[in-house]
């Protein structure tokens, strides 16, 4: 795990001597950041199966047959969450501009932190649904461990920054006006896997399930703040 803390000096400027700054008092507009890298631990997932019959109701019914077993398969696995994704149909038009059969949709989508899990539940799902892609990042959950850490981190680089500033300016005292904390910034999952568009097979062999490496992403928490120099 590593941490990188960043700042940036935006505004410096003297305020006259009136009022609640009637020693000259420095005011200093500041950022900061302070970055970490995370071990991704969390895995999505979206399967999806494709057909085409002659007549609507024969494609809803191959349709929602298959998301009926995906979600008995998926039953079997408590750690991996289950959700319904998009479901379209569409006509298939001939030459002759004349309807000549039907086209349909139906996705699922899996989210897990056991990665074990979820690769043998897509293995399973995969006899009979496309892989359509795969995904890695960090849970809301370390998310919100990164921000309580970094915190303090980023406070402290921009604290480091008046302290350089009054310095240069023979200012020692520093006493914070404003301050404002963002939150924890991840970059959105990358895809790792994508599968191109394809007719679902009837019956597919066994398959083996995927050897996945989550990677690591960085997280960045923000800080703004007013810090007056005496």
């Amino acid at each position: 795990m590593h941490t990188l803390i960043r700042g940036s000096l935006l505004l410096c400027c003297l305020l006259p001597a009136t009022g609640a700054l009637a020693d000259n008092g420095t005011i200093l507009n500041l950022s900061a950041s302070a970055q970490r890298e995370l071990a991704n631990d969390e895995v999505t997932a979206s399967l999806y199966i494709q057909d085409r019959q002659a007549q609507p109701a024969l494609l809803a019914d191959r349709l929602n047959k298959a998301l009926a077993r995906a979600r008995a398969e998926s039953a079997a696995f408590k750690q991996v969450e289950f959700s319904s994704g998009s479901y379209n149909s569409w006509p298939d038009y001939g030459r002759d501009g004349k309807i000549q059969g039907w086209q349909g949709r139906a996705q699922i989508r899996l989210k897990s932190s056991d990665f074990t899990a979820s690769a043998e539940l897509v293995a399973r799902l995969q006899k009979f649904m496309l892989l359509e892609n795969v995904q890695f990042g960090v849970a809301d959950r370390s998310r919100r461990l990164a921000e309580d850490q970094l915190i303090p981190e980023a406070i402290a680089a921009l604290q480091a920054q008046a302290a350089a500033a009054g310095k240069a300016l023979g200012r020692n005292r520093q006493q914070v006006l404003e301050l404002s904390i963002g939150n924890v910034q991840a970059p959105p999952p990358q895809p790792m896997l994508r599968a191109k568009a394809m007719l679902a097979d009837a019956q597919a062999a066994e398959v083996t399930a995927p050897d996945w490496q989550p990677g690591n992403s960085q997280v960045q928490l923000s800080v703004t703040g007013r810090i007056e120099l005496q």
